[in-house]
C-alpha cells in the first residue's frame, strides 16, 4: 500500500450531504401554515376593525371640532391640544390619575406581597385562604363600586350607621361627596378590588424560589430580613415587573369606580383622565376634544409603561 493510499485511509470520511426536505413535506408545511393563518385571520380582522382602525381614526378626529353627532366637521389643527394643555380641569384629572394609578400600584403591590408571604408560610388550608384572597378579583369593578356606593351612602350606608350606633356621630361623613376625602376613598376602594391577581402572582413566584439558596443563607447566619433582601427579593424581580406594569395600566385607565361612585364629582374634583375623555366626548358632545384627550392619555400610558419597564427590567438583569 502506497503512502498516498495510507493517508487517504487515515483521513475521516466526509459526512454525507444534508438531506433536503422532500417536496411533498414542504408542500404539507406550507398548507399547514396557510391553515394556521386562516384560523387567525377572523380574530385579527375583528381586532383591527374594533381596535386599530378606531384608534387611528381618533387621531384624525382629534384635529377636528366634531361634536359626535353632526355628519360634518371642520379641521381645527392643534387647537384641541392647546385647549387641553391649558385647562385646569384636565390637569386636575391628570393629578387624580397619578394619585390613583401610582398610589394603587404601590399600595396593592406592598399588601399583596405581604399577604403572599403569609400564605407561603401556611401548611394547612392554603387553598381555602387563596380562594378568600382572590374572591374580590372575581367581582367586576362596576358591581364592586355599586356595593360600595350603598355601603358609603351618607343617609343609610353601613359605615355611617355603624359609627352612629357606636356613638361616633361626629365622625360620620359624606364619604363620596366631600371633596377633601373623595380621592382617598376611591383609592381605598380600588386597592380593595385589585389585589387578588397580584397576590397569586407573588405567591407563585415565592413557591418557585429555590429552597437550597434560602437554607444556605440561613446556615451562613443570615437573618430573616437578610434572607428576604438578598435571596427572596431578587428572585421576585420578574413578578414585580409584571405586577407593577399591570397595576399601572389599570390605574391610568380607572373609569368604572368614578362612573358609579361620584360621576367625577363633587364638581370635577374626582375626575380621572379616562372619565374626563368620556365626559367631554359623550356628555358634552365634544368628540374632537375628547379624542385629543384620548391621544394624550395613550401617550402618557405608553411613555410611563416603557420607562417603568425599562427600569424594572434592568433590576431583573442585576438580580
Amino acid at each position: 500500500m502506497t503512502d498516498q493510499q495510507v493517508l487517504v485511509k487515515a483521513l475521516p470520511a466526509e459526512p454525507p450531504p444534508a438531506a433536503l426536505p422532500a417536496p411533498g413535506r414542504r408542500r404539507r408545511f406550507d398548507r399547514q401554515r396557510v391553515a394556521m393563518l386562516l384560523f387567525i385571520a377572523p380574530a385579527a380582522i375583528l381586532y383591527a376593525l374594533m381596535m386599530i382602525v378606531p384608534s387611528l381614526q381618533s387621531i384624525q378626529l382629534s384635529l377636528t371640532n366634531w361634536d359626535g353627532i353632526s355628519p360634518t366637521f371642520e379641521y381645527v389643527g392643534l387647537r384641541n391640544y392647546e385647549d387641553i394643555l391649558t385647562a385646569d380641569r384636565f390637569w386636575n384629572a391628570v393629578r387624580n390619575t397619578l394619585v390613583l394609578g401610582l398610589g394603587s400600584a404601590l399600595i396593592v403591590n406592598l399588601i399583596a406581597l405581604a399577604v403572599a408571604m403569609m400564605l407561603d408560610k401556611l401548611h394547612h388550608a392554603q387553598g381555602f385562604f387563596r380562594t378568600i384572597v382572590y374572591l374580590p378579583a372575581l367581582v367586576s369593578g362596576f358591581i364592586a363600586a355599586t356595593i360600595w356606593k350603598y355601603v358609603l351612602n351618607f343617609n343609610f350606608g353601613a359605615v355611617n350607621a355603624t359609627l352612629k350606633s357606636l356613638g361616633l356621630d361626629a365622625q360620620t361623613r359624606d364619604w363620596l361627596g366631600d371633596h377633601d376625602i373623595v380621592i382617598g376613598v376611591l383609592l381605598f376602594i380600588i386597592c380593595f378590588t385589585l389585589g387578588g391577581n397580584t397576590t397569586l402572582i407573588y405567591l407563585a413566584n415565592l413557591q418557585s424560589v429555590p429552597q437550597e439558596l434560602v437554607e444556605a443563607a440561613r446556615i451562613d447566619g443570615a437573618s430573616r430580613a437578610q434572607v428576604f433582601r438578598y435571596v427572596t427579593w431578587p428572585m421576585l424581580a420578574g413578578a414585580v415587573t409584571v405586577n407593577m406594569t399591570l397595576m399601572m395600566i389599570a390605574g391610568w385607565t380607572i373609569f368604572d369606580q368614578v362612573m358609579v361612585l361620584t360621576l367625577g364629582g363633587p364638581g370635577f374634583v374626582s375626575e380621572t383622565m379616562a372619565f374626563f375623555i368620556y365626559k367631554v366626548g359623550f356628555g358634552e358632545y365634544r368628540a374632537g376634544y375628547g379624542s385629543a384627550a384620548a391621544v394624550v392619555l395613550f401617550i402618557v400610558v405608553m411613555a410611563t409603561t416603557v420607562i417603568a419597564n425599562r427600569y424594572m427590567r434592568s433590576r431583573e438583569i442585576q438580580a
